[in-house]
């Protein structure tokens, strides 16, 4: 099994499944709204120039997301 890291160590390309969201409250809530759950696949499609925001596609949909909000999710690599 692959080890566990958090969105913003994945690079560009990586297939990725949501182990976990890391956190409380506001942000917490944010993430599970967008539909970043446990159990959902993602993918890494690009980073910008210094690396913020990232962009990555969950179930069937683009999102751009902060560095600090890609710390709050836990992720393992898929096959």
């Amino acid at each position: 099994m692959s080890a566990e890291i958090t969105l913003d160590m994945a690079e560009e390309k990586d297939a990725l499944k949501v182990t976990r969201i890391i956190g409380k409250g506001r942000h917490r809530l944010n993430l599970l709204q967008m539909g970043i759950t446990p159990g959902t696949s993602i993918e890494v499609l690009r980073r910008a120039p210094l690396a913020d925001p990232v962009e990555i596609a969950v179930r069937g949909a683009k999102l751009a997301l902060r560095q600090a909000e890609a710390k709050h999710i836990a992720v393992i690599k898929e096959k």
